[in-house]
């Protein structure tokens, strides 16, 4: 990979970790739905429903929680140049522009 494509990503080794609140709560909301999923007898039935959650349930909160991320990027950018939202959040200019774009 080139020194290019290595700053495209979203995530570097010194990003801060996701706050202890938001681990919680994620690490709990998963426990419940394998938990749910395990308590699901017909193994055709329990198949069905892990395809309905991987397939449209968790896109659905990825594009949710991406739309949080866009309106934050955008709210840096009030004044600023992409340069300046970039440092401040980590990524890379190009990467900055592509989220206010909705990418």
């Amino acid at each position: 990979m080139t020194a290019y494509a290595d700053r495209m990503t979203d995530s570097s080794p010194a990003e801060p970790p996701a706050p202890d609140d938001l681990r919680a709560l994620t690490t709990a909301y998963m426990s419940a739905v394998r938990a749910r999923l395990a308590g699901i007898e017909d193994p055709v039935a329990r198949e069905r429903a892990a395809r309905l959650f991987t397939d449209q349930l968790l896109p659905e909160v990825a594009r949710a929680v991406k739309d949080v991320r866009i309106a934050a990027v955008g709210e840096l950018r009030q004044g600023r140049t992409l340069k300046e939202v970039s440092q401040l959040i980590g990524l890379s200019v190009p990467r900055v522009d592509q989220l206010l774009k909705g990418k």
